[in-house]
Formats: C-alpha cells, structure tokens, sequence
C-alpha cells in the first residue's frame, strides 16, 4: 500500500526542490526591493553627484567597481547555495534512513509496529462508514523450534521468504508489518467476510510452500486471526488486540488454520489468563500431586507398576480435571517443570511401596521438542536415586507427528541409559507401522477406545486382536488402557495382552494409598464367551 504506506512522506528531491523555490523567492524579493529602493532615492544620481564634488573618481569607475563588485558577490552566493542545497539534501537523506530505521524492521525491510500503528489510525480515519477494513495477524508455528534444528540463517531466510509471500498476497491495496519476533501484520481494505476467508485460506497455503535452503527443503506454516475494523473496533490498539485474541484462539483450535474475533473472546481471555496464572503459581508451589493407578499382569493379577497421573486440588475450585490444566500447561510452557514436579515427587513416594515396582511417566508432545529433556529426566533420577530402569516413559503418537526426529534423538538417549518407552494411545488415528519401525519402542498402549467398545462392536474386537498379535511379532509387551469389567479384561488375556491399566484393577491413588485401591486378580487365560468368538 504505497499511498498509505508513505502518505505523510514526501521524496526528498521534491522537499529539496520546495526548498529551492522558497530561496530564490526570498532572493527575487530582496532583488526587487533593493532596486525599487534605489529609484525612489536615485541612487545612481547620488553616486554622480558624490563622485563630480569629490573630483577623485570618475562616475564609470565607480559603476564599473559596482559591477565587478557585484557579479563577485552573487557568485559567491550562488557557490554557497549550492553547498547549502548540498548539505539540505544530506540532512533530508539522513533523517529519512533513520526515519526508515525507527519505521521499519531491519531484517525483513518491512515496516514495524510503529509505523503500522500510524498507517492503521489514517486508514480508519479514511475509511467510509461503509467498508471494513480487515486486520489480520499472522504468528509462525513453532518457529523457535525451527530455528533450534534448523539454524538462525535458514530461520532469516525463512521470515524474509514469509515476508515475500505475505507482500504478494496483500496486492498494491494491502499493507504488510513485521511485529515482534515471528509476528506479522496485514491491513487488508474493503473484504467482505468471505473473500477474506479465501484470502486467509490461500495465504496460509502460499507460506506452507517449500523453499530451498542451502540443500535442504524446508517449509514452516503460520496461524492467522483477524478483526475488522469500525465493526471490532475504530482505533488501532482495539483492533490489533482482537486480532490477536482471535490468533490465540486459532492457536487453542487447530494450528496451521484461522479465526475471526467473536465477541465475548476478551472475557474468555482474561478467565484463561487468571486460569493460567493460578496454575503457574500452583507448579511453582508444588500443589499438583502425583497418582499412582496401578499396572497388573493378565496372567497372574499381580501389580507390576503404577502409571504417574497427575492431580490438582484447587483451594477454591476444587478438584480439577488434568484434561483441563494439561492443555493449559503445555500452552502456557508449565508443562516441563509440572513433569519434573510430578517425577520427583512420584519417585520419593516410590520408596513406600512394596517390592520395587516401575513407574510410567507421560511425556507431552511439547516436552519432546525440548533438546535437553531426556539430560533433565536422568538427572532428577539420579538425584532420587531412583534407578532409570525403573521408569518408563509414554509418549504418543501425536508427538511422533509433531517431530519424528526430535523424538528419536531422546528416546535413543533414554533407552541408553536404561530407561524403558512405550507408545501411548495406539490407535488413536496417526498408527503405522512406519512409527514402529523407525522408533525402537519397548511397549504398546492400546487406547480405551478400543477396549471399550470391543464387547459390542465386531470391528473394534478384531482390532484389539491386530494390534495384540502385530506388536508380539515385534516383541513388545501390550497394555491395554481403560478396562473396567471382568469380561474385557478375560478377554484381553485370552488373545495374549501382557497387562492392563483401569478401574477394574484399581483407582488413581495418593501414595500408599495405591496399594489398598489395587486389586490382586488371577485371571484365567481364557477369554470370555462370545468375545473370543468376535475375534476369531
């Protein structure tokens, strides 16, 4: 957006040019006055009569020294107008570099959030009461760790790429700012709500495009929300706001996508923000304790470790769900020290129980992109001096999706040191055998899903059975998830699954109390009627 871009800017050979005209006006002025001046008090006759009394000069001479006189003197000023204009034009020149250097980013050459500040009030001062001018802020999805495997240089191309592509897409109407760190900012004027939703569309698209780096391809993608102005807002710090509460929300929905404000997102906001807070103070504090649900063997009943579930008592709310702090710990960045928490205290805890019984530690996503998680773990065992071959961790396939290589590289650092994997939630829509055999995994969890519905769906029971005789061909032991009755754990056992996990075994418990919710059950390795049918 050229004219907005620039509309209170003028070019600096144009101001030089003004600065001219004013001079040579002012000495045009001087000019005339000296010469109306000069005949209304006959200058010229002064002079001859000055010059007949005196009889020491001749009138020419004098008029012929005046002359000379005068062509030297206006010489003079025009070799130091020059040098003024000269000195005019580097002054303009180097207000307007560091105009441009207070105005716009240096790596993308892209104006800041100064200048989109300024463009955006003139705009909404411009705008008729009927168009809409559309804010849209766009944030690159997790570029931190793009520039963590990647590098700053492929990072700095990556951004002026972005930068490339969001200029293009915005059009000679459009207007196109860098914020801070991987933020940008689009003013699109006059949309309609659903060509801007075609817009957002194809934009998101063009910036998932591969570049060339070096001689790698690589590729990023970006999340978008937008206002609309003098509907969300007729300033430029409402509207930018909202948009970035709609960013946030595209966030919290599904990365890779867009959304638009809606109103009462700012309450919802603020609730999440007072959410988050309590929470950070709640991990500083310590006060999310670890549960442990006991893991029993089909076999012979026997406990032969706990799963880590994490549970938090609010002073005031109460009891509140982890599928409700979870999310909001690994959006926040709480979720590594909560983890920690929970392992340290899990393993002092540990010492109460009888025998030597593993623990099963679940791992998010968000933490495996973290380089120094597995370093983290080992030391807090160490610490504990909980031996690492006592711990499992569960990581799921949504995180092998999110990073396939940042995954390798700690479980092959866990696995070094001992320290047994199992993949969490098989099943659950990333499965392949591909995962299987590019990660070296110790065991299998078969999602609740499955187990839930295998007493009464056909398809679901021979599933169970699949993924029960392919992990055993791959020799790792099974865990099925989330058995509640007698039958499903029958037959579970009757098609081979080393152990399962659920109420039907015992409650998450604090401590020692684990122990007395857990229930010893020996389990004949036959399976239920009617259900070994369905998988047959």
């Amino acid at each position: 957006m050229n004219t907005a871009a620039s509309h209170n800017q003028q070019p600096i050979e144009k101001r030089v040019a003004q600065q001219v005209r004013r001079d040579l006006m002012i000495f045009a002025g001087f000019i005339a006055a000296g010469f109306i001046l000069s005949v209304n008090l006959d200058v010229i006759g002064l002079i001859h009569a000055w010059a007949t009394d005196s009889e020491r000069l001749q009138f020419s001479k004098i008029i012929g020294t005046v002359i000379i006189a005068s062509v030297g003197l206006t010489l003079y000023i025009i070799t130091r107008y020059h040098t003024h204009i000269r000195a005019l034009r580097e002054r303009l020149q180097t207000e307007e570099r560091a105009r441009r250097v207070a105005m716009h980013d240096q790596l993308t050459g892209l104006p800041n959030r100064r200048h989109l500040k300024g463009v955006l009030n003139w705009l909404l001062s411009e705008t008729d009461g009927g168009k809409r001018l559309a804010v849209v802020m766009l944030n690159l999805d997790k570029f931190r760790e793009f520039n963590d495997a990647h590098g700053r240089p492929a990072g700095d191309e990556m951004m002026m790429q972005v930068g490339k592509v969001l200029n293009v897409r915005a059009g000679v109407d459009g207007f196109v700012a860098r914020l801070e760190s991987d933020d940008f900012v689009v003013l699109l004027p006059d949309q309609a709500e659903e060509e801007l939703m075609e817009w957002l569309s194809a934009t998101l698209t063009a910036i998932e495009a591969p570049i060339m780096s070096g001689d790698n391809w690589l590729t990023t993608s970006a999340t978008a929300g937008a206002a609309v102005g003098l509907v969300d807002g007729r300033d430029a710090e409402t509207l930018l706001h909202r948009a970035s509460l709609a960013l946030r929300r595209a966030k919290d929905a599904h990365r890779g996508w867009f959304a638009f404000f809606k109103t009462g997102m700012d309450d919802l906001v603020r609730q999440r923000a007072m959410f988050e807070g309590e929470l950070a103070a709640a991990v500083r504090e310590d006060q999310i304790a670890p549960y442990f649900q006991p893991l029993v063997s089909l076999q012979d009943g026997s406990v032969r470790g706990y799963e880590i579930l994490a549970r938090w008592t609010h002073p005031t709310r109460g009891p509140i769900p982890p599928t409700h702090f979870i999310p909001a710990a690994e959006a926040s960045g709480a979720i590594c020290a909560l983890t920690f928490n929970l392992l340290r205290r899990a393993c002092a805890d540990a010492a109460n129980l009888p025998g030597t019984p593993h623990l099963s530690l679940n791992v998010s996503p968000v933490q495996l992109e973290q380089r120094d998680f597995a370093h983290e773990l080992l030391k807090i065992l160490e610490e504990a001096s909980f031996p690492p071959t006592r711990l499992e961790v569960e990581i799921t396939e949504a995180a092998l999706v999110t990073d396939r290589e940042a995954a390798r590289a700690i479980v092959d650092v866990l696995q070094a040191n001992g320290v047994r994997v199992a993949l969490d939630n098989f099943g659950t829509g990333h499965s392949s055998l591909l995962q299987l055999r590019q990660l070296t995994f110790d065991k299998l969890k078969i999602d609740r899903s499955f187990v839930r519905a295998m007493s009464t769906d056909k398809e679901a029971a021979v599933m169970v059975r699949t993924i029960i005789s392919m992990a055993k061909s791959l020799g790792l032991v099974v865990v099925a998830e989330g058995v509640e009755f007698e039958d499903q754990a029958r037959a579970l056992a009757g098609l081979g699954c080393d152990m399962a996990q659920g109420y039907y075994f015992g409650r998450a418990a604090a401590g020692a109390d684990s122990q007395k919710t857990a229930r010893s059950k020996a389990l004949d390795s036959v399976a239920a009627p009617g259900l070994a049918d369905a998988t047959s």
